[in-house]
């Protein structure tokens, strides 16, 4: 199940202020008052002189509010929890129950930067905690380990000289041999903050899922058809959803840039397109407008 909440406000609550930092510190020295940053140069001379500089880790956990399998309607709330930061020049990104690594480093006093490395991610849809007493007689899915590729690339200092937009894309194959296929989810996201202790964040992202992927989540064979008492149907692959989702955190001290706790929540609408939403999994027992909300709790070392 694609759980962005994850990535934006339990396992990334304080992350969203420190993922503009730089990859090197500026030879600018930082202007005494922060907010009186005007160019992207003054705002990586501030993040420089904070937390942010050289290695630092975010580690969060919370819960999520969730449908209990991609396209029910029945929910569950679920823990979640992750990492974001920078160690020896590595950027670690959250993903949901997994995590992506970024090996490109930012330039120094460079606004356009990218992103590439592997990512690795753990999908349990239909595993357990399906309420549905009809989609319960359906063969339960194993769950599936997620791993390919990330890249893309953001650009700083679009309406302010700390904001951030980034746009990218995962590739990821079933590589734990279940057969459940290939996902492609691209997505572009912007933040800013609104003061030194919050800040704010919208994505709007997709999914496009290979033939064998939706046969494994959204198919129903003869075995199936007759324990559950639901059609048969063969899922074709190609367009899955489209999402967008708003997030914030604050800094509980009122400063992002010293570190220490904060906390961030987020909501996210998910609309299932295709075979996502013409199985009866969907069709007959539940719906393909899928509602996400979450709220978490981070430390940043």
């Amino acid at each position: 199940m694609h759980r962005f909440v994850l990535s934006t406000i339990a396992s990334s609550v304080a992350a969203l202020a420190a993922s503009t930092a730089p990859a090197v510190a500026q030879d600018l020295p930082p202007p005494a008052d922060p907010a009186q940053a005007q160019t992207t140069a003054q705002a990586d001379a501030v993040l420089a002189a904070s937390v942010f500089d050289g290695d630092f880790l975010v580690v969060g956990i919370g819960g999520v509010s969730m449908p209990s399998y991609e396209g029910s309607n029945d929910r569950s709330l679920s823990p979640v929890g992750g990492v974001f930061g920078r160690i020896a020049g590595v950027g670690i990104n959250p993903r949901a129950a997994g995590v992506a690594l970024d090996f490109v480093p930012e330039e120094k006093g460079e606004t356009l930067s990218f992103n590439l490395g592997p990512v690795v991610r753990y999908r349990a849809n239909r595993k357990g905690n399906v309420k549905d007493p009809v989609v319960r007689r359906l063969p339960k899915l194993d769950g599936v380990i997620e791993g390919g590729v990330a890249l893309g690339f953001s650009y700083k200092g679009v309406l302010n000289s700390f904001d951030r937009v980034s746009l990218g894309a995962d590739v990821r194959w079933d590589i734990s041999g279940k057969g459940s296929g290939r996902v492609i989810a691209p997505g572009f996201t912007y933040f800013t903050p609104v003061s030194k202790g919050q800040v704010i964040g919208g994505r709007v992202g997709a999914e496009f899922v290979s033939a064998k992927y939706a046969n494994y989540n959204y198919g129903i064979d003869a075995a199936g058809s007759a324990a559950s008492g639901l059609p048969q149907y063969r899922a074709r692959g190609g367009f899955k959803e489209w999402n967008v989702a708003a997030f914030t955190a604050v800094d509980l001290s009122g400063d992002f840039l010293d570190g220490g706790f904060s906390v961030g929540g987020g909501v996210q609408y998910s609309r299932l397109q295709g075979s996502a939403a013409d199985t009866p999994i969907t069709a007959l027992r539940g719906r393909r407008g899928q509602w996400f909300a979450g709220l978490g709790i981070g430390h940043t070392f």
